[in-house]
């Protein structure tokens, strides 16, 4: 018998396959088809009523396993539901860990020290502004943002995700705001403010960017309410002028607690190798005999490391380089993965020694330069580009695209504001995982594949609150 529905996120350590369950549900139903195939062929004036009970329960049936193919199973005896529009989340979960390859690439390239950005909340902002793009403008975007979905996939998947993130939890915190602020100058098509509310959640918001302090206070206190005060100060000063048309601004925190807590009084200082040679003392943090899901990946040089927060379907995955200084190797190498599915491979649990710096580290970019680069061009040129699915016209472009984010990991959790030849082993037994020099890691979600959060840490004491030093 199939177990009872729940109303919540898989919470078991068992990690829901929306493959697998879709499948399931197609041959429960062609099993149906059959039997109703069977009982059609009869005269139903000639059947019994034991038989009038068939045909009604397969009847039934029928209608219950179609709404199933919209279930996600989890762990045996219950189930969960997958998101409305699935395919069109896969499909931009591919999307996504496309371009978030690319824009750490693009992050990381000529950039030493840490690094930390949501590509999600990146991808979400541009996304908003690609239904309203034309001509030459939509195809750069497209093509960076690596689309092959059509727009209203692209809008389904999107409200799908962004609702599922709106849930209230008890056990973990995320929060997100996207915003495009437009010139007051210029007109707002209905089309366009409709998809923003009803798709994405989220509003466009005419301004006189002539009033610089007031604009920039409004949408720094907008954000700040957003993520529960850990944003602050968005929008620096001097950054609108009158001659702005449109920024898009877009926040996001995430606080959890580990499923796996580690103990505060294992923690103590230790090195960390910022180079071959050179190392620094950080407090370092320690956790025994338990359970994380881990693999060695040959093809990279790095051990992965998954580690999931409590109460969620999202994960901290860790990528380790062998070398001190691995670490552009193993970033040079996932440049040219599939990273959806190759972050996944290999993974197995175990119980395992784990050892990963306590560390803090916030990011502010302007984006804009380096989408430029990654030949997204004409949506920041004013004489080119094509926004006419939001004014109308071809008169308003974008100036700017402001990220902040930040991450602090400590002993209690995270809180973060903002296949071919492959060889695969496991190493023997007892098994550790000591994060004592640079590494990546991502805040992905389980379920849809999306990656949340990225970065990498090649210090820990830079951003080291004062009251620790």
């Amino acid at each position: 018998m199939v177990g009872q529905v729940a109303g919540k996120r898989d919470t078991g350590s068992g990690r829901p396959d929306a493959r697998l369950a879709l499948g399931q549900c197609r041959i429960y139903l062609a099993l149906c088809g059959v039997l109703l195939g069977t009982s059609s062929s009869c005269h139903f004036g000639a059947l019994t009523p034991s038989h009038h009970i068939a045909v009604r329960y397969c009847l039934w049936s029928s209608l219950v396993v179609t709404a199933m193919s919209e279930i996600q199973f989890s762990v045996p005896g219950q189930f969960i539901l997958a998101y409305p529009h699935q395919e069109a989340v896969t499909m931009l979960a591919q999307s996504q860990n496309s371009f978030t390859r690319d824009l750490y690439a693009q992050l990381s390239r000529g950039k030493t020290g840490n690094l930390f950005f949501s590509p999600f909340s990146v991808m979400a902002s541009l996304s908003m502004v690609f239904g309203g793009a034309g001509g030459r403008t939509q195809q750069e975007m497209k093509s960076v943002l690596h689309l092959t979905q059509d727009t209203e996939d692209l809008y389904n998947a999107f409200h799908d995700l962004l609702t599922d993130i709106k849930k209230e939890s008890s056990d973990y915190e995320l929060r997100f705001s996207n915003m495009a602020i437009i010139s007051a100058q210029l007109p707002i098509l209905k089309e366009f403010a409709d998809t923003l509310r009803e798709k994405f959640l989220s509003s466009a918001k005419a301004v006189d960017f002539e009033a610089d302090d007031a604009v920039r206070e409004e949408i720094n206190t907008l954000v700040e309410q957003e993520t529960n005060s850990h944003i602050k100060d968005l929008i620096a000063p001097g950054l609108l002028t009158s001659s702005a048309r449109m920024v898009l601004v877009n926040a996001v925190f995430f606080k959890g607690l580990w499923e796996h807590q580690f103990d505060l009084t294992a923690t103590k200082e230790e090195d960390f190798w910022i180079s071959e040679k050179e190392r620094i003392s950080v407090p370092m943090m320690h956790i025994r005999d338990k359970e994380f899901r881990m693999a060695y990946r040959s093809d990279l040089g790095a051990t992965l490391l998954a580690m999931d927060y409590k109460g969620s379907k999202l994960s901290m995955l860790f990528v380790l380089p062998d070398e001190r200084e691995g670490l552009p190797a193993v970033e040079a190498k996932l440049s040219q993965m599939d990273l959806l599915s190759n972050l996944n491979l290999g993974l197995h649990a175990a119980k395992i020694e784990v050892a990963i710096p306590r560390f803090r580290l916030e990011e502010k970019l302007d984006l804009a330069d380096h989408l430029i680069e990654m030949r997204m061009r004409n949506l920041f040129d004013e004489s080119l580009c094509d926004l006419s699915g939001i004014s109308g016209g071809k008169d308003l472009f974008v100036s700017h695209i402001i990220h902040k984010a930040l991450i602090e990991v400590s002993e209690e959790g995270t809180e973060a504001a903002a296949a071919t030849g492959v060889v695969i082993m496991m190493r023997s037994l007892p098994m550790t995982f000591i994060a004592d020099h640079p590494f990546l890691f991502y805040i992905r979600d389980e379920q849809s594949g999306l990656l949340l959060f990225a970065g990498r840490l090649t210090d820990p004491e830079s951003h080291r609150p004062k009251d620790e030093l």
